[in-house]
């Protein structure tokens, strides 16, 4: 309450402060402005705001000292965002001086009511008789700030609690953790359990008095009529119900909601807020964690869904290549098409061209010698490259700023791509460098000469997501001539192409086929195209129907897209811009380890399908062993037919029905791959509209979810929320991650939001729960802080429960013990202060400082994360047991010490029986000692707060003993001089806190043990990795690339029988190590379908080496293996090979245990160019048992030689690939020659010679 107090007068004070803010605002009686605080300014009032002010209400920009009658304004308060808007005046008011609105009072304005929609705003002005529409663009929001203009006056529309920015700040969407829900249940279960122990002393108390008071007569029941009738049960069992559920209230942990929320704010505030590894140097941005409400869910997550621009690329936009009059520019390699190469093994030259280094500049990288400088005028078609350079110029809503020079000029967009493409026309020489309420200036550089040309700016229409186009209408003043430049998606933009105009046809086919090109290299794609309009129908019969569009205050976006539609036709298609946006920094790795943690991806996004694909490829989302599926119902011939036909219902209908069948068709080919297969769905915005639909949905998320990717292309805002609700609804943990305005309902739907402070402003940030500046940051806040936070508060929670349970049930079943009379065995303030003293240290050093492993190896090891995503330390198994180890620890202490102070013994020390309180006193010491040891065991990282926690936390039991022993005898009572005098002279006493907390440790520690050594959890394999570095003196970067061979060792480090074959090191029956399934054993050979996460990517990591072609191999040096007929990758531990070298002779010391056979002396390994017939390969037996061998060749340069063995072994049968793997069998005798592959891995493999050379010549030394 007192905090609670702190933070209401702070805002209390804040909002003084702002409510007194001077303001000046016109005196209609006088005609003068006068000085007023903002919360006496009321709607319809004039108001001046001077240059760095904040707007006090939302106001209807009137005028301002530009001539444009323009104002910039910053929205930093509003949206996060720094880069400064123009906002414009409407044409009959800009050129009012500020005195002239005195006469203003006749003046109407119409707008809608007040609601949160920042970008949006329906109104009109009326004024003189005249009625003008009010666009966004004319209104000044409250919290903006007035920038580099002097004065801008304004008439109040909304005012206080109607304004946009109130309406906004509603609290966001309560999110819970999975966690704290569980938690709840768990209390309600305490509360049962509590009103069961309740219910239970109640009514055998009731019946106790009834029958057997009257027996014992020493303890005289009737002479406490004053309290309880002991003749009646019924009231008898009604007070024991009370005093029961006082006494029995501390099974509920009070403070656990308390320390809770400590651990949280401290796990955000510390760690989280702190983490140097997710600080981003270049834009000095750290990780943010606007809540800690959601720390936990973060180690729990199975699904992230992201935004592509922004998100997984830079949203630099920079013009790359261009396709006009059916003719492709630009010479230029993307990185996503230098990726994908690579990927194909294949070479490209991305050196620059000579001259294009003095064209480059922010926004622009494109060179081509066919349109640079002047030449464009020789170029193929040069009438339409003009037409295309001139509407990059005009088509668009870019504001320039700063001197009108073309080195100097700066643009202000409200997209990067925006500024791209004038940044283009102006390198191009269509330099626009003014822009006027109704007029852009562009200086044109033609074949004519160079010239200012004015473009008279009749109507803009703006973009949006329905729409997917925008479009300018021109008049060229020096003849009169209506243009309309419309620029768009290819989808929308072909539609409304004129049949009529023959270029149409085969501008179109060959543009289409750039634009596919363009897609393949990740670029983003725009179609550009004009058209005349006739002056006589526009100016009689749209212009007036747009005007009423415009100027309608019901229905107004309806009625104006239908407008649009009428004019937006019958046009000309000039050709399509490539924009790049390079990937982010570390997005492919962040993506390899997020999938080998078990988390799927899907990706949505606004680009056409082609260019997502191909950025999913080189972003590692997709890969060549998928099996991939597309969902589209762009190509149907009758769905196109009925288009064109006009016919929606009935396209509506085949569309509906040709994505059911798709999604049919997709599960059922899933359903016949084999297990273990890896599948991706790739769907267009419109098949998914159809895929969300009601009946269509439950289909698409059971395919969706076993997929291990998707992508979801040319989706709107509303779709990406819709898809997140989609995927939340089926109970995974879901984690959205955005930039722009466009992800906040993403954001906002899932269990989590990821805010990334990027090029697109604050407001996706500000939705969020954690906000970060990159996406690979995303690693370490799940696998390291999200896993962290996951296990410390599961740890934390069920302790509580646990310490609660024990302490609890000790005071029940002593009151049992005594016919449930209500008697105390601990005193009050014992009971008091257990959980806000002597227990409270140590559940928060586990929620914040304990784990398991250091973050190195959590993000070495990635499949550690997937214990999360199972619940395996928070579910009902975990939960039972700490319970029932609470049950049975209250047993050991409830039996040895009642029996240790029965009444027929005494204390040594004093010779005298022991009293109920000392009793309650020792009974009360196990408990605590108990409690404390259980800490010990469940410790996995010793620190200075662990040691602090337990040792002062015990101290203080007994130095409160003391202290409260010597206060006088009427204020301890009964516990004078107790410990002193009584307790602490005792050996007894000592003894039994020792060993009764022994006895209650035992069992749990003998389980542990076995468990560890018997069946070991993921973490605990690498907790043995990570003493041996330590041990070593080896970090984890010096191990990459040599763990597995030697967990491989250690795990098949049983004894061969004669018999029975491999025996492992423990139990033959079980799944030894929890590693590697039971086939294993007998065949040498690990399937990683069956294996742990974490040995699953030992092997990955291993596979993944710079020396295989096209076909990975399971170690550096060996020749791939088979697969497994379920599509796993299987690791051969060959009988007919055997490794060479430090690492081979561990590997086959490991291959020759499992297989039963005595291990061989290691090989050593030959150098380069000491090969010899027959030991560059081995002879494999073919699958089909026969007798011609199966020869698969092994490079000699590699890391490991093998030698045949004797010809009398064999092989187990080699497995058929998967699909996609690459034929790597060579002919018999053959060399795989250190040159085949890709050129870019030469150099590694020359190293990787090198370093092979160095270490058989030490080894030769």
């Amino acid at each position: 309450m007192v905090k609670e107090g702190v933070e209401d007068y702070k805002r209390y004070k804040l909002d003084k402060e702002t409510n007194n803010k001077p303001v000046d605002v016109l005196d209609p009686a006088t005609g003068q402005y006068v000085t007023r605080t903002w919360k006496d300014v009321r709607v319809g009032d004039i108001v001046i705001v001077t240059k760095d002010q904040q707007f006090p209400t939302d106001l209807l920009f009137l005028s301002s000292e530009s001539e444009e009658g323009t104002c910039y304004i910053e929205t930093m308060n509003l949206d996060g965002e720094t880069n400064l808007k123009i906002k414009q005046a409407p044409d009959d008011t800009k050129d009012f001086p500020k005195a002239a609105f005195a006469e203003f009072r006749d003046a109407v304005i119409e707008c809608e009511g007040p609601n949160p929609r920042l970008y949006q705003f329906t109104g009109n002005l009326l004024i003189g008789g005249k009625t003008m529409p009010i666009s966004p663009s004319a209104i000044l929001l409250r919290g903006c700030n007035l920038r580099n203009t002097d004065v801008a006056v304004g008439a109040v529309i909304y005012a206080g609690h109607e304004t946009k920015i109130f309406k906004n700040s509603a609290p966001s969407p309560s999110k819970r953790s999975h966690l704290e829900r569980h938690v709840d249940k768990i209390i309600i279960f305490m509360f049962s359990l509590l009103f069961s122990f309740c219910i239970c002393g109640a009514v055998y108390f009731a019946i106790w008095t009834r029958d057997k008071s009257p027996k014992h007569w020493y303890l005289a029941p009737t002479d406490t009529s004053h309290q309880y009738d002991p003749t009646s049960p019924s009231f008898v069992g009604f007070a024991s119900f009370i005093t029961s559920f006082i006494l029995y209230g501390y099974l509920i942990p009070i403070s656990l909601y308390v320390s809770i929320e400590m651990v949280k704010i401290a796990q955000s505030m510390g760690f989280i807020n702190n983490d140097r590894d997710m600080y981003h140097a270049e834009t000095d941005t750290p990780a943010l964690a606007r809540t800690s409400n959601l720390n936990e869910e973060l180690g729990m997550v199975n699904t992230v869904l992201s935004d592509k621009t922004g998100t997984l690329t830079r949203n630099v936009m920079e013009f790359f290549k261009c396709s006009i009059a059916g003719v492709a520019y630009g010479a230029g390699v993307t990185e996503i098409e230098k990726a994908n190469a690579l990927r194909k093994g294949t070479i490209l030259d991305d050196r620059e061209q000579p001259g294009a280094a003095q064209y480059r500049e922010r926004f622009y990288n494109f060179y081509d010698a066919r349109l640079m400088g002047d030449a464009w005028n020789s170029a193929h078609d040069p009438g339409t490259v003009e037409m295309f350079f001139r509407l990059l110029a005009v088509c668009h809503t870019v504001v320039p700023d700063g001197p009108t020079e073309p080195d100097t000029i700066k643009y202000e967009a409200e997209s990067p791509d925006e500024a791209a493409l004038v940044v283009a026309a102006k390198v191009f020489g269509f330099f626009f460098f003014k822009r006027t309420n109704t007029t852009v200036v562009v200086r044109e550089r033609t074949a004519r000469g160079e010239v200012d040309v004015e473009y008279e700016v009749l109507n803009v229409l703006e973009f949006n997501s329905t729409r997917k186009r925008m479009s300018v209408v021109v008049k060229e003043k020096a003849n009169e001539k209506i243009i309309i430049f419309t620029k768009g998606a290819d989808t929308v933009i072909y539609e409304r192409l004129d049949p009529k105009y023959a270029p149409n046809d085969a501008m179109k086919e060959s543009t289409s086929k750039h634009m596919e090109e363009f897609g393949a290299g990740g670029l983003r794609t725009l179609c550009l195209s004009y058209t005349e309009v006739d002056r006589e129908w526009y100016n009689n019969t749209w212009m007036p129907e747009w005007v009423a569009a415009k100027t309608s205050l019901t229905d107004r976006d309806r009625l104006v897209s239908e407008a649009s539609e009428k004019i937006e036709k019958d046009l000309r298609l000039l050709g399509c811009t490539a924009i790049e946006d390079k990937l982010q920094e570390g997005v492919p790795e962040c993506i390899r380890q997020l999938a080998l943690a078990g988390i799927r991806i899907w990706v949505l996004t606004g680009d056409k399908m082609e260019t997502a694909i191909n950025i999913a490829f080189a972003c590692s989302l997709l890969t060549e062993d998928m099996h991939q599926f597309t969902i589209s119902v762009y190509g149907v011939e009758e769905i196109e037919k009925a288009e064109r036909d006009g016919d929606k219902v009935l396209a509506e209908r085949l569309s509906h029905q040709a994505v059911a069948e798709s999604i049919a068709t997709v599960e059922q080919a899933m359903n016949d791959k084999a297990e273990g297969s890896r599948f991706a769905i790739v769907i267009d915005g419109k098949a998914l509209a159809y895929a969300l639909s009601k009946d269509l949905s439950p289909a698409f998320l059971r395919v969706g979810l076993r997929c291990k990717a998707v992508v979801c292309c040319r989706v709107s805002p509303l779709q990406k929320a819709q898809v997140t609700s989609l995927v939340r609804s089926h109970g995974d943990t879901t984690l959205a991650i955005g930039d722009g305005a466009n992800d906040v309902g993403m954001i906002q739907s899932a269990h989590i939001g990821v805010g990334i402070s990027g090029q697109e402003g604050m407001q996706a940030v500000m939705s969020s729960d954690f906000a970060i500046a990159q996406f690979r940051f995303l690693t370490p806040l799940l696998l390291v802080h999200g896993r962290y936070s996951y296990k410390r508060i599961s740890r934390m929670v069920l302790f509580f429960f646990y310490k609660n349970m024990l302490f609890g049930v000790t005071i029940f079943a002593f009151n049992a013990f005594n016919g449930f009379s209500g008697q105390f065995i601990y005193n009050d303030f014992y009971m008091t202060l257990f959980n806000v003293v002597f227990t409270a240290l140590t559940p928060i050093v586990i929620g914040i400082f304990d784990r398991d492993v250091d973050k190195e190896m959590a993000l070495k090891y990635p499949g550690l994360y997937i214990q999360g995503q199972r619940n395996e330390y928070f579910n009902f198994r975990a939960i039972s047991l700490w319970l029932l180890s609470s049950l049975y620890q209250c047993s050991v202490i409830m039996v040895f010490v009642l029996w240790g102070c029965r009444p027929t013994t005494s204390d040594r020390a004093s010779g005298q029986p022991y009293s109920m309180w000392q009793t309650g006193v020792l009974m009360f010491t196990c408990v605590v000692v108990t409690v404390h040891f259980q800490v010990v065991q469940i410790t996995e990282t010793w620190t200075w707060a662990h040691h602090l926690s337990i040792w002062l936390s015990q101290a203080v039991w007994w130095l409160y003993l003391l202290a409260y022993g010597v206060f006088p005898l009427y204020f301890s009572t009964d516990l004078y001089n107790l410990f002193v005098g009584i307790v602490s002279p005792s050996a007894q006493y000592w003894l039994y806190v020792l060993l009764v907390p022994a006895a209650c440790q035992l069992p749990d520690f003998f389980l542990r043990m076995a468990q560890k050594q018997l069946y070991p959890a993921d973490h605990q394999v690498v907790q043995e990795i990570q003493k041996k570095l330590q041990r070593e003196g080896r970090s984890v970067a010096d191990e990459r690339g040599q763990v597995a061979p030697s967990i491989l060792a250690s795990i098949f480090s049983g004894k061969p029988n004669k018999n029975k074959g491999f025996v492992p090191p423990y139990d033959s029956r079980s799944r030894f190590y929890g590693l590697v399934s039971s086939s294993a054993r007998n065949t040498g050979r690990i399937d990683t379908g069956t294996r742990s996460p974490v040995l699953t990517h030992l092997d990955q990591e291993l596979t993944d080496n710079p020396y295989r072609n096209r076909k990975k191999s399971p170690l550096p040096g060996i020749a791939p293996g088979p697969r497994s007929p379920t599509g796993p990758a299987v690791m051969p531990v060959a009988e007919g090979m055997q490794p060479s070298g430090h690492a081979g002779a561990e590997m086959a010391s490991a291959s020759a245990v499992a297989a039963g056979r005595p291990v061989l002396p290691p090989i050593a390994s030959s150098p380069p160019g000491a090969h010899k017939p027959g030991l560059g390969h081995a002879d494999l037996m073919p699958s089909n048992g026969s007798d011609a061998p199966a020869h698969t060749s092994v490079p000699m340069h590699h890391a490991l030689a093998l030698a045949p063995l004797p010809p009398r072994t064999k092989l187990p049968p080699i497995h058929q690939t998967s699909p996609n793997a690459a034929n790597s069998s060579l002919a018999p005798g053959a060399i795989a020659s250190p040159t085949s592959g890709p050129l870019a891995l030469h150099q590694a493999v020359n190293e990787h010679k090198q370093e092979m050379e160095a270490a058989y010549a030490a080894a030769l030394r």
